[in-house]
């Protein structure tokens, strides 16, 4: 049996979002606010409800530094820009764009000693880390609404491959849901430009390359080749980031 051992903010979270839920189903006359951190944030009426989650939930989400907060608000224009090369309704657009800034959600139930270690993980810990994708996904399905199910297969499935060499179910091919192929390549890209602490930022003209051409370590066989091309088409607007 999977059991998820959840931390203390992860459980807030989950507490959080649900509020914000209950808030944006009611249609009132005021704007009710929810404070996060000290910051207050107005709740407007059920149309733009999404956007306002959306950032709260991310804040919450990647508040264990500022370089994952900011990770989490590029994945959501990268995947806006994946998505519009695909001609796709806005609508669809903006639930791929909320999917990849949810995306790393589940880190919440990995501990901060081991998301915060200044050098690579050894096994164990990268096998903690991996628990992410499902974790993610639990935490999201609980509100069962359709935007948030697509975030939620996107936290699950944004590290498989398209060679089926990823995690955590091995999917190959189209057996990857298509939001999640989007999602994984913009993740590489961000991964490969953000500096970490055991390693430097590359430049765009060098991450383009490992995508397209592999580095030993990265493959183009493990990318869907439709989402190298959108990423391609949408290089300019990406490299502005």
């Amino acid at each position: 049996m999977h059991m998820v051992v959840f931390t203390s903010n992860y459980v807030h979270l989950s507490s959080i979002i649900e509020s914000l839920f209950c808030l944006s189903c009611r249609q009132t006359l005021t704007r009710p606010s929810v404070i996060v951190h000290g910051d207050s944030y107005p709740m407007p009426h059920l149309a733009i409800d999404q956007e306002i989650l959306t950032k709260v939930v991310a804040r919450l989400a990647h508040a264990h530094d500022d370089g994952t907060l900011q990770h989490a608000t590029r994945m959501a224009e990268l995947g806006r820009l994946l998505a519009q090369s695909q001609n796709l309704p806005v609508g669809e657009i903006e639930i791929i764009s909320l999917g990849a800034q949810l995306h790393d959600v589940g880190k919440n139930a990995v501990p901060d000693a081991i998301l915060m270690k200044p050098g690579r993980l050894d096994e164990i810990e990268r096998s903690i880390v991996a628990r992410h994708t499902v974790s993610g996904y639990e935490l999201l399905r609980e509100f069962r609404h359709p935007s948030i199910d697509m975030a939620a297969e996107v936290a699950l499935h944004h590290h498989e491959c398209f060679d089926g060499s990823g995690y955590p179910a091995g999917l190959a091919g189209q057996m990857i849901p298509s939001h999640a192929r989007m999602v994984a390549v913009a993740d590489v890209y961000d991964a490969l430009r953000a500096e970490r602490p055991y390693k430097a930022g590359l430049s765009h003209a060098a991450t383009m390359a490992i995508i397209t051409k592999g580095d030993g370590r990265t493959s183009p066989q493990q990318i869907d080749p439709a989402v190298i091309q959108a990423l391609q088409q949408q290089e300019h607007a990406i490299q502005a980031l």
